[in-house]
């Protein structure tokens, strides 16, 4: 049994990626989505090869929509909620 990654994300960031994907209308590549979540391109593939992370096929690329991503983060993602004086923990997924 898999279990499946989590993000951990200030207030901020998630309003800010959640809203930035859910208007965006491209397919987006393996190292996009790498960049948007802060992962390596590895990690990326390693979530596609374990169907962790909603991708479609297209003959031998992957690709992602924006908004499947900004609906699979609102499933995975745990807040963190920042308090005055505390540095927040950087948005990292955990395979």
């Amino acid at each position: 049994m898999s279990t499946s990654p989590s993000v951990h994300l200030t207030d901020a960031d998630n309003r800010d990626i959640i809203d930035s994907l859910e208007s965006c209308e491209k397919l987006l590549t393996a190292r996009e989505v790498a960049r948007i979540l802060s992962i390596s391109e590895k990690t990326v593939y390693s979530y596609v090869s374990r169907n962790l992370i909603p991708h479609y096929k297209i003959e031998a690329n992957v690709r992602f929509r924006a908004r499947d991503l900004a609906n699979w983060l609102k499933r995975h993602a745990s807040l963190v909620h920042s308090q005055p004086g505390v540095e927040p923990k950087t948005a990292a997924l955990r395979t």
